[in-house]
């Protein structure tokens, strides 16, 4: 697999095929860990110049742990992106939000749920007007601004927290934490299943990871406070028939 886009600019094969299985690990696991395709992970790496910038460290990068290596790439993505990008898919047209209207026993508990993917917001909004049977929904795109006041759980991958935080969300209802966002996996139509199974008692914890070990899901980013809102700002509405 050749990464598109970099120049090595050096003649000795063996630097340049080491950088190249290094920026491809770092791409991957930054992908799985923001539960985002490798395509998508790709365009980042290129808008950040990740790929240049692991080039002109690489003799740095290959004497840490790769661990260190990613907290470098995630400081370059972190340092030029002053804000994400979210968007939230429904069938409601309306000019503020009201989390009070939250349908109730969600993954993360009662909040505004959103996605860093446009194509999933809008996959979202689509499936609900078919079950409400509306002719219109629309996808919002908002801008939020991470804020240190704030206080985020972040969920790295399908794991026994992730599980357990979902289940008492589920099960009781309402919100059960005291986070002012949530981000994380969906337990969506690929996983629901194996998450019913725990909840209910028939898989224990350890099952349940097992068997979700090769899900591909997507990503959620969740706000459950006035407070969290003041740092999200609406950019457009788009509306689809």
């Amino acid at each position: 697999m050749m990464v598109r886009g970099l120049n090595f600019g050096g003649d000795k094969l063996s630097v340049q095929s080491d950088i190249e299985i290094l920026s491809i690990k770092a791409m991957e696991t930054y992908a799985k860990r923001n539960h985002i395709s490798g395509e998508e992970a790709i365009s980042i790496f290129h808008q950040y110049q990740v790929f240049e910038k692991i080039l002109i460290q690489h003799e740095y990068l290959h004497q840490v742990d790769f661990e260190e290596v990613m907290e470098y790439v995630e400081q370059i993505i972190l340092e030029d992106l002053h804000s994400l990008v979210v968007f939230h898919g429904t069938t409601k047209r309306f000019e503020q939000i009201d989390l009070k209207k939250s349908h109730n026993r969600r993954d993360f508990g009662m909040g505004f749920y959103t996605t860093i993917l446009e194509k999933q917001a809008k996959e979202w909004a689509y499936r609900l007007s078919l079950r409400e049977k509306t002719k219109v929904y629309y996808v919002y795109q908002y801008t939020f601004e991470e804020n240190e006041q704030l206080k985020i759980k972040r969920f790295d991958g399908l794991n026994k927290e992730w599980l357990e935080f979902i289940r008492k969300n589920r099960s009781m209802g309402g919100l059960q934490h005291n986070y002012d966002i949530v981000i994380g996996p969906v337990a969506d139509d690929n996983t629901m299943e194996t998450v019913q199974l725990y909840i209910s008692g028939i898989l224990t914890a350890d099952e349940a990871v097992e068997r979700l070990r090769y899900n591909k899901v997507n990503n959620q980013i969740s706000f459950h406070t006035a407070e969290a809102l003041n740092y999200l700002k609406l950019v457009r509405r788009v509306s689809y028939e």
